[in-house]
């Protein structure tokens, strides 16, 4: 089978040849490993600076043949493909204040973390009104998306991030309370505005499909780790029917629903079943997978089963043991891709990476030992 034909017939709940292997996100530091020499794909901090400089052809290049480089070596099942700067898009460099912070022209703060190797929003600026006007876009904002479907679409499962628009540089940013405040006191006003959007979605999922995507990847991180932000009867009134319309939306493209969401969704989960997500990515480290697998594995797929922080922290054989766990306990009856419990983070181990991905090929084959 193809890495696609794999990928479908997990999420259709049958059986393929073997489980298939994907992530959510993956950081520069261990493509790099992979690949052998540096990359700005998720370059984080030196692809933003990178841009700042008006290296963005250079950045672009990059992300192109390393992403399609990696995929290959790595031999993922799964590829993300998303939307990068146009040519013509404007950069404003910020004003440099000390060794590891700049302010630009908004007035934003930013300051560089050694822990995510990301560029923070430490505090937001007065006056957005600065940033630099932006053209409509050249086109050239499908560049990565185009060359990633031309090289990988025939054999690998790919989805997308997002798209439309020529994406601007991001800045890492700690979430606000104010959106739960806003639910708790204007719950109809909030569950309205979420609505409107989830309406929105089918036009996205047609142009993504029609450029050669297999899905929209979506996603809202709803908890931490000890629970929802909101109560689930809160979610009910609050989340839950956008997210139902959201999903309805997305089935009628004729798609499945990828979702991925942080937290201990384990007292929503139940809902968000409901809603319509067909596969749930995001499986952390204080949830149970296999009573996850118990409980809806008839209607849910799940995406994940190693902690990240096993990934990180541990040795090769703490690794496989959770990815043979997983395996055992998850992949029966199909409707798993093994994964990290979120992404491969800048501090993921190469020889970590390697063992999981060896058990998926070598322990993976179906039936499930």
């Amino acid at each position: 089978m193809t890495s696609k034909e794999r990928v479908k017939a997990t999420l259709r709940h049958e059986e393929p040849d073997r489980v298939p292997v994907g992530e959510f996100a993956i950081d520069y530091a261990l493509i790099e490993k992979v690949i052998g020499h540096e990359t700005y794909y998720r370059g984080k901090a030196k692809m933003i600076m990178a841009l700042w400089e008006g290296r963005r052809d250079e950045v672009v290049e990059s992300q192109k043949k390393d992403l399609v480089e990696f995929t290959r070596k790595a031999g993922l099942d799964t590829v993300c493909v998303n939307m990068v700067p146009a040519r013509n898009a404007v950069f404003d460099k910020p004003r440099r204040l000390d060794d590891r912070t700049w302010e630009d022209c908004c007035g934003n703060i930013l300051r560089y973390s050694e822990l995510t190797h990301d560029l923070m929003l430490l505090k937001r600026g007065d006056h957005p009104e600065n940033a630099p006007e932006q053209p409509p876009p050249d086109g050239s904002e499908w560049e990565l998306w185009d060359y990633v479907v031309q090289e990988l679409g025939e054999t690998h499962y790919i989805f997308a991030r997002d798209v439309g628009g020529s994406p601007p540089v991001g800045y890492a940013e700690a979430w606000g309370e104010q959106q739960f405040i806003d639910m708790l006191e204007k719950p109809e006003e909030v569950a309205e505005a979420r609505m409107r959007a989830a309406r929105s979605i089918r036009s996205k999922v047609e142009l993504a499909l029609s450029r050669g995507a297999d899905a929209m990847f979506l996603g809202e991180d709803y908890g931490h780790n000890h629970g929802p932000f909101v109560s689930p009867q809160l979610f009910r009134r609050v989340i839950f029917p956008s997210l139902k319309v959201l999903c309805d939306e997305v089935h009628a493209t004729g798609t499945p629903v990828l979702f991925h969401s942080c937290g201990k969704n384990d007292l929503i989960l139940d809902q968000m079943v409901e809603a319509g997500v067909d596969c749930y990515q995001a499986i952390q480290m204080y949830e149970d997978i296999v009573e996850y697998k118990r409980l809806y594995g008839d209607r849910l797929s799940l995406w994940g089963g190693v902690d990240v922080r096993t990934l990180a922290t541990g040795t090769p054989d703490d690794v496989r043991r959770e990815a043979r766990y997983a395996l055992r306990h998850c992949a029966p009856g199909g409707g798993f891709i093994l994964g990290s419990s979120h992404s491969i983070t800048i501090d993921v181990t190469y020889d970590n990476f390697m063992a999981m991905l060896e058990v998926a090929h070598r322990e993976g084959q179906y039936p499930i030992a």
